[in-house]
């Protein structure tokens, strides 16, 4: 069983990896948000998340707390009720070139939220129902009036994580 300073290791790691090497491209208004739940997490203080976001590439070390990011913790929270194993998330922009990348150079499983009904939030209501019938790799948001599009890379470990994003061709 991982321990909080393992996780949040493990996380500011890959999170400075990121920063270092991060096309802005990826960046979306407000940062890379990036988080890591614990074994059987069950609550928002027991997912550790990247301090402030990852803003700009950048060669200094990024921090990472428990229950610093309550978004970051309810998309994880949600995965992991489904698929226990898959405890890390990063958001990224959404842009057409980079849910290209996504869906047909790295073929990942990737699902759209649907709308909304009313007086429910859209990242959770979104999240659920992408996971209803297995956690997929990418979880996207399409552009709306307001929204700022982005997307949810979904895997069991930041390392994970940062290498799928590593990957995403032509923009690394």
């Amino acid at each position: 069983m991982q321990t909080r300073e393992e996780v949040t290791r493990a996380l500011q790691k890959a999170a400075t990896l990121i920063a270092a090497e991060a096309d802005p491209r990826l960046i979306p208004a407000g940062g890379i948000r990036m988080g890591y739940a614990l074994p059987g997490a069950t609550a928002v203080n027991d997912v550790c998340a990247v301090d402030g976001g990852i803003v700009q590439p950048s060669s200094s070390a990024v921090t990472a707390r428990f229950g610093t990011d309550a978004g970051v913790a309810r998309v994880l929270l949600t995965v992991i009720r489904h698929e226990g194993c898959l405890r890390s998330v990063a958001a990224l922009r959404c842009t057409p070139d980079i849910l290209h990348c996504v869906t047909d150079d790295l073929a990942l499983d990737a699902c759209a939220y649907p709308p909304s009904p009313p007086g429910s939030g859209t990242m959770d209501w979104g999240v659920e129902s992408c996971c209803r019938d297995g956690v997929p790799d990418v979880i996207y948001l399409r552009k709306t009036s307001g929204t700022d599009p982005f997307l949810w890379i979904i895997a069991e470990t930041p390392a994970d994580v940062a290498r799928t994003i590593r990957m995403l061709p032509g923009l690394w």
